[in-house]
C-alpha cells in the first residue's frame, strides 16, 4: 500500500502547488503579453520548449562587444518568444549562460554562430553598472539551473534569469512586465538597449 500512495503524493503535491502559484498570481499569468500566455498559446500551436535546433554556422563578428553586453540565439519554433538563448558577454570572447547540465558557466561566445538568428545587444548604461552587473554574475558561476526559475527564488537560474538579476540590482529592470519569468526577448524589446548587430531569419 506504501508504493501506491508515494506514486501519488508527488503528483498531487504538484498539482497543489501549481493551483497555489496560480491562484497568487492569476492577473501575471494570464496578462496578454506576459510570458505564461506565450508559453500556453505557443504549446497550443505545437511549438514546445526552446525550439528545434538546426545545422547552421552564421558569419556573425563579435567584434566591438564590450562587458556586460547581451547575446541573444534563436532556433526556429521557441515556445517563450522568438529568442531561445540568451548570454552575458564578460570579455575575452567569452560568455555567462546558463544550461541544464552546466549551470551557471563560463564559455566561448563563438558557439552562438550555431543558432540560426544571433543578435547583439548593447546596454546603454554607465560602464559601471555594466561592470558590477558582471562582477554579479560571475559570482554565481556553478549554480544550479532550472529551465522555468522563477524571478522571486535564489538558488535556481536560467539563462535570462541571471543576467536580468545581475542588472536588477543596479537598478535596471528588463522586466517591465513584472511577469513570473523573463524571456531573453524582454532584452531584445527593453529601451536600455541597442542593437549592435543580428544576423540570420527564422522560419
Amino acid at each position: 500500500m506504501k508504493q501506491p500512495f508515494n506514486l501519488l503524493i508527488f503528483p498531487l503535491l504538484t498539482l497543489i502547488a501549481a493551483i497555489v502559484i496560480i491562484a497568487n498570481n492569476h492577473s501575471i499569468i494570464f496578462h496578454p503579453e506576459g510570458v505564461t500566455h506565450a508559453y500556453i498559446k505557443s504549446a497550443l500551436s505545437g511549438n514546445i520548449g526552446y525550439g528545434n535546433p538546426v545545422p547552421c554556422n552564421n558569419d556573425i563578428s563579435f567584434e566591438g562587444l564590450e562587458p556586460g553586453d547581451i547575446v541573444l540565439g534563436a532556433y526556429p519554433h521557441c515556445a517563450y518568444g522568438r529568442y531561445s538563448h540568451a548570454a552575458l558577454y564578460v570579455g575575452s570572447g567569452q560568455i555567462i549562460e546558463g544550461y541544464a547540465d552546466l549551470g551557471i558557466t563560463l564559455q566561448s561566445i563563438e558557439h552562438f554562430r550555431e543558432y540560426p538568428q544571433v543578435c547583439l545587444l548593447r546596454v546603454d548604461v554607465d560602464p559601471a553598472i555594466k561592470q558590477a552587473a558582471v562582477a554579479y554574475a560571475t559570482e554565481q558561476l556553478g549554480e544550479l539551473f532550472y529551465p522555468v526559475a522563477f524571478k522571486s527564488g535564489h538558488n535556481t537560474w536560467n539563462c535570462s534569469k541571471i543576467m536580468w538579476k545581475a542588472y536588477q540590482l543596479q537598478g535596471v529592470d528588463f522586466d517591465p512586465n513584472h511577469d513570473l519569468w523573463v524571456p531573453p526577448d524582454s532584452f531584445y524589446h527593453s529601451p536600455y538597449v541597442k542593437v549592435i548587430r543580428e544576423v540570420g531569419q527564422l522560419w
